[in-house]
């Protein structure tokens, strides 16, 4: 059964992605892209059990990862006769498989207050360079609380991505 949510999880925010609006929100002082889905904004459906009359959105948030710099250690050690060299296209194999379990992108899928500018991330999918996916995980708290909700810090990246979002939310009503 959890199996069959994170093939749905999955399955949902790469359908999202294909149709989506990107618009870039900010950057991260480690080289890190935010952007938001302008057409995944809306109002959701999701009742918070403590909280009356409380209109929250969701929205389909995207992390970009800077590209990764391969390393090349030199060696060290001489080739002797007894020593072979390493082959190339083993070199090459590892290097491919480095790649690929990278995380390139990251999309995601928050349940936002825009009355408090809160958020409660409810799934993510992993993906490397070539939409491969590497991960994914998807909620499965069926009733949700105010103290499921992180509060976001004024200044920060999440709290420009919840203003962002409840902004074009407000504008789109």
């Amino acid at each position: 059964m959890k199996r069959l949510a994170v093939i749905l999880a999955s399955s949902t925010l790469a359908m999202g992605a294909q149709a989506a609006n990107w618009s870039t929100v900010a950057e991260s002082q480690t080289g890190s892209i935010f952007s938001v889905d302008l057409d995944s904004i809306e109002r959701s459906d999701i009742s918070i059990i403590d909280e009356k009359r409380v209109d929250n959105i969701t929205v389909s948030i995207r992390r970009a990862y800077p590209a990764q710099k391969s390393v090349t250690k030199p060696t060290t050690k001489a080739v002797t006769k007894d020593s072979k060299e390493k082959d190339p296209k083993e070199k090459d194999s590892k290097n491919k498989v480095a790649k690929e379990t990278r995380i390139h992108h990251s999309d995601q899928q928050w349940l936002i207050s825009c009355k408090d500018a809160s958020y409660y991330r409810r799934a993510y999918v992993d993906y490397a360079a070539n939409d491969k996916v590497l991960k994914s995980w998807q909620s499965d708290k069926p009733i949700l609380t105010t103290k499921d909700f992180k509060v976001t810090t004024p200044k920060t990246i999440s709290r420009i991505l919840v203003e962002q979002s409840c902004k074009s939310y407000e504008q789109a009503k």
